[in-house]
């Protein structure tokens, strides 16, 4: 018999899944933080975080649809978009469409975007929030991996459905509100935000810059 918080966070991941918009405004409300949007992917969520901004993957035009309103601005890759951005006038920043090839060069975009994204939420992305960042995104990362660990050994744990729902979900949450949600679907405790292998030692953005290349 599955436990009640399984069935719980099952439901609400379906829901969030298939009409997030309640859920995003929520956050917005609650925190007043912006919404950025990536197309097609975010590769450092860590950096729009430490600035209060909930970066979330625009998948499909669907998914601009069931978020009409709600994207204060984006983060595009260069080059033709899959589909088009809504609002013209929203601010973007435009990353190249390779990786960085070193650390160097990663540094100078995220520098850029670091810049882009304290003029979206008037708040820079301090030391002390980067690191609060990537112990959060590392702590999801652990539990993301722990679920499918799961799923491997017990095929009948999640059906194929209820886990698209689950990795969908974790599209429009922070870190944090997703391990919570991840943890009650495990039955565990809530990962802790554990010090990345790099120790907190020097500047965070190299630590993301070397993660990048």
């Amino acid at each position: 018999m599955r436990a009640p918080a399984l069935i719980e966070g099952i439901r609400f991941a379906a829901g969030l899944a298939s009409a997030p918009s309640a859920v995003v405004n929520l956050w917005k409300v609650a925190t007043g933080g912006k919404i950025v949007g990536g197309l097609p992917s975010i590769p450092v969520p860590e950096l729009l975080h430490a600035a209060d901004l909930l970066p979330i993957p625009v998948e499909s035009r669907d998914d601009v649809s069931l978020l009409s309103g709600q994207v204060d601005a984006w983060l595009v890759r260069e080059g033709p978009l899959p589909f088009p951005v809504p609002d013209a006038s929203s601010p973007r920043f435009a990353l190249p469409v390779t990786k960085p090839t070193g650390v160097e060069e990663a540094l100078d975009r995220l520098e850029a975007l670091a810049e882009w994204a304290c003029s979206v939420s008037r708040i820079p992305a301090s030391e002390g929030a980067l690191w609060k960042s990537i112990r959060a995104h590392d702590a999801r990362r652990s539990l993301i991996e722990k679920l499918d660990d799961r799923c491997a050994r017990e095929p009948a744990f999640l059906a194929p459905d209820e886990r698209r729902d689950i990795v969908r979900a974790g599209l429009f949450l922070p870190p944090e509100s997703y391990s919570r949600l991840l943890s009650g679907i495990l039955g565990v405790d809530p990962e802790p935000a554990a010090v990345p292998p790099e120790g907190e030692r020097g500047d965070p953005l190299i630590v993301l810059a070397r993660r990048w290349i």
